[in-house]
């Protein structure tokens, strides 16, 4: 019924049903809610002030669990940080102790006393042997030897309040310190104590041993570390108690609400500290002091984190945090009843202040329903005789656009549209109007345009033909000179780049290699690659008894006349004489090269560069010697390699180039660099390749 319809019945249909509908529907909708919103809003009353406590709670209970947690991270940061410094100044201590030993042939040193011959509370170095252990000259020469140790020991000793003493235990049954007290025990064997042993059973490793209570009731840890003598064997075990009074008190003292208290663990879940660990009847037992298994699995699942469980039998917030250096774990607690008290007392102010609002509210919601019926009523009418005035200037001007459409769509791009009116209709017949006349340009100028992409696609495949073909391509390239493997590729980054790299013998015995970077890319870099390369080879292969940097002042000289655009490039070149291995190279602003000697890894050469040709005329470059020796490998390539982006604008760099070398450092050149170039294309990933991509690698095998 409605598919033949006239559409200016069709739109007043439309407009007479949305509007009155709607109105129809919102004002029913309106009227039912209205009357239910009395129920409802009693109802929602009484809900308000539980939900609002419920909101306030929650937020309560996130502030402080973030506060609680960030508390408890700090103070063990803190702690580690000072655990740290001791980390440090024992394997320092180690570091120096194995130099004295690798370098004991220059040293004289001097024999030390007992610890019984020195002052007590004066820091000073002593030693005895362990029974049994003779003083023969090899045993006392390590003696004179650690007399250096002091030298080293007292300003770490001085400057580390928290460390009480810095000892050795040698291997032959020495038994060093440097500290303050000079007590000692004649049975005392270094060899046998804990600490001894749990640093030779991980040698060239820092060891931290369980906490302990020394003779004056402080807390202690020691830290421990073997060191090397000239051989490379382990030759002793250099260690240092730490006092751990100052960080426990810091914890212990904090002041965590009215209910608060802290804890701290070692890494076996022991308690080192607790408020009532003084207490003669104190259970030390994690188990007791915490309802069922959830903390102690949270401890072993994560580094840091808060928690709700029952602590000491009463529900708590429990913060915890591990020290990375040493395991142990601080710990922060509060009744979960503190925290939640201000929700509760705010619950019963909002009890009140709902009830009265209640009130006020039902007497507003009759109001507003009065005057929804009065406006309903006069927007009914005013829709129904606007609905008819505006359909008729909506359908008749469409009438004759169509009309005047249908001619255009057949093809008479001359039929003008009749412009009426200056509404949407007017302005959209004006458009179909501008439209026809573009439309016939248009067409004349694809044909143009078309042409002219065609021409520049069939010019710019010549181009990069012509460049590929102007760089070596052929490899091996000298299958008759076995005193070299030579492998290299370009890839630009449009159809046609400014990198390029060449090799060549200047004459029998000197093997010539070159990259470099032009500045700019496309057609530009091409053109001045060309001449770039064409003078480097010319006057290399002309040197006649000059130097490689008077071949490139020469080189620059040439490029810098008429450079009316300013281009410049980087490059590296190399000459090397096959016969022995010794070489000669310059670098004009270019990326450093990579060198892997035999068996070794891939490493940067590292040295003062000159500027790039073609900037200044008259600069006199740099040069340097170096030889290679059989099995030596080197690797050059543009910025394209270490400047690769990806999506995230992060850089490939030569860290990663330099593991990727290395990586697969034994393979053969051609599947190094591909496997080079498959590993910067798998970290850019999506992003557009930003730059020309070209390497060269070649190995000296020597003379055969």
């Amino acid at each position: 019924m409605f598919r033949n319809m006239k559409i200016s019945l069709k739109i007043l249909l439309v407009i007479l049903i949305m509007s009155l509908g709607s109105l129809i529907v919102v004002f029913s909708a309106s009227y039912y809610f209205m009357n239910s919103m009395v129920d409802e809003f009693q109802q929602t009353n009484i809900t308000l002030g539980i939900n609002s406590s419920e909101v306030t709670k929650a937020s309560l209970m996130s502030q402080t669990e973030y506060y609680l947690l960030q508390l408890i991270q700090k103070q063990a940061n803190n702690a580690n940080n000072e655990l740290h410094e001791v980390n440090r100044a024992v394997t320092e201590a180690s570091k120096y102790t194995q130099h004295l030993f690798e370098t004991r042939g220059n040293l004289i040193g001097h024999d030390m006393p007992k610890p019984d011959e020195t002052e007590m509370g004066v820091a000073s170095s002593k030693y005895f042997l362990a029974k049994g252990v003779e003083a023969t000259p090899e045993v006392m020469q390590e003696v004179y030897t650690l007399s250096y140790c002091e030298y080293m020991f007292a300003p770490t000793l001085e400057q580390n309040p928290i460390l009480d003493n810095i000892y050795i235990g040698t291997v032959s049954g020495i038994s060093y310190r440097y500290s303050r007290s000079n007590a000692f025990n004649p049975d005392y064997d270094p060899r046998q104590r804990d600490w001894y042993k749990a640093a030779i059973s991980h040698p060239d490793q820092l060891v931290w041993l369980p906490t302990y209570t020394d003779s004056y009731g402080n807390v202690c840890i020691t830290a421990a570390m073997t060191y090397r003598n000239a051989d490379g064997h382990v030759a002793g075990v250099v260690a240092s108690d730490v006092l751990l009074t100052s960080i426990i008190n810091e914890v212990m003292n904090m002041k965590i609400g009215e209910t608060g208290s802290t804890l701290i663990l070692d890494s076996d879940l022991n308690f080192i500290a607790h408020p009532s660990m003084n207490n003669p009847f104190f259970n030390s037992d994690l188990r007791g002091h915490f309802s069922g298994t959830d903390f102690i699995k949270s401890i072993h699942s994560s580094d840091s984190s808060i928690m709700q469980t029952v602590y000491e039998g009463k529900d708590s917030y429990v913060a915890f945090s591990k020290m990375a250096e040493t395991g142990w774990i601080f710990c922060a607690t509060i009744e979960t009843g503190e925290v939640t008290a201000p929700a509760l007392e705010a619950k019963a102010q909002n009890d009140i202040l709902t009830e009265t609002s209640q009130r006020n509210m039902q007497d507003q919601i009759f109001n507003i329903l009065r005057l929804f019926m009065i406006f309903f009523s006069i927007m009914g009418i005013t829709v129904v005789m606007t609905s008819f005035a505006v359909t008729g200037t909506i359908t008749r001007p469409i009438q004759r656009l169509a009309s005047s459409v249908l001619k255009i769509g057949k093809g008479e791009f001359n039929e003008k549209i009749p412009v009426e009116s200056g509404d949407e209709v007017g302005q959209l017949a004006d458009r179909f109007n501008t439209m026809q006349d573009d439309l016939k340009n248009y067409m004349q100028n694809i044909k143009k345009v078309t042409a002219e992409k065609e021409r520049i696609g069939t010019e710019l495949s010549v181009a990069t033909n012509i460049q590929a073909h102007m760089l070596p391509t052929v490899f091996p390239p000298y299958p008759d000179r076995p005193e070299i493997d030579i492998y290299a590729s370009m890839n630009p980054a449009k159809e046609v780049g400014g990198d390029f790299y060449d090799f060549f013998f200047a004459d029998e015995t000197h093997f010539a290699m070159v990259i470099a970077d032009v500045s700019g890319k496309g057609v530009p870099a091409a053109l001045f690659m060309v001449i770039t390369k064409t003078l480097i080879k010319d006057h290399v292969q002309q040197m006649k008894g000059k130097t490689l940097s008077e071949v490139l002042t020469e080189v620059n000289n040439q490029l810098c006349e008429n450079n009316e655009e300013e281009m410049f490039a980087t490059c590296w070149i190399g000459i090397i004489d096959i016969t022995t291995g010794k070489g000669v190279a310059s670098n004009a602003g270019h990326e450093h090269p990579v060198l892997r000697r035999a068996g070794g890894e891939f490493e940067l050469v590292v040295y003062k560069h000159t500027l790039a040709l073609a900037t200044i005329p008259g600069v006199k470059f740099r040069e340097h010697e170096f030889e290679m020796h059989p099995g030596d490998t080197l690797f050059v390539y543009t910025d394209g390699v270490p400047e690769a982006t990806n999506i995230d604008n992060e850089l490939y760099g030569t860290d990663r180039m330099l593991e990727a070398l290395n990586r697969d450092k034994d393979l053969p050149l051609e599947n190094i660099l591909k496997n080079l170039k498959a590993d910067v294309d798998a970290f850019v990933g999506e992003a557009d390749q930003f730059d020309d991509l070209t390497m060269l690698a070649m190995k000296y095998n020597g003379v055969q």
